[in-house]
């Protein structure tokens, strides 16, 4: 039996399906929503990965480095947002 992983903003039990799907989650659905307006629970970034040799004017580039971070000033707005209506 899994263990109920609760949201990081309202303490509530996160939908089994979604934590299952998304098993990196700290949010609800419903807070998973609501964290839109400051730029969603996690944020994204690439880098393209250049192949060609320093100061080289030929451009090569290869493939593309993408990185993953949760959105830890996002959550902590979200978080005094729920604890300021409550």
């Amino acid at each position: 039996m899994a263990r109920t992983r609760m949201c990081a903003v309202c303490k509530q039990p996160i939908d089994e399906v979604r934590a299952t799907g998304m098993p990196e989650t700290q949010l609800c659905g419903v807070h998973a929503e609501a964290i839109d307006k400051y730029g969603g629970e996690f944020l994204l970034s690439a880098v393209q990965e250049r192949t060609s040799k320093s100061g080289s004017l030929k451009l090569n580039y290869g493939g593309v480095h993408t990185t993953k971070r949760r959105n830890v000033e996002g959550i902590q707005r979200l978080r005094d947002d729920y604890l300021a209506q409550t």
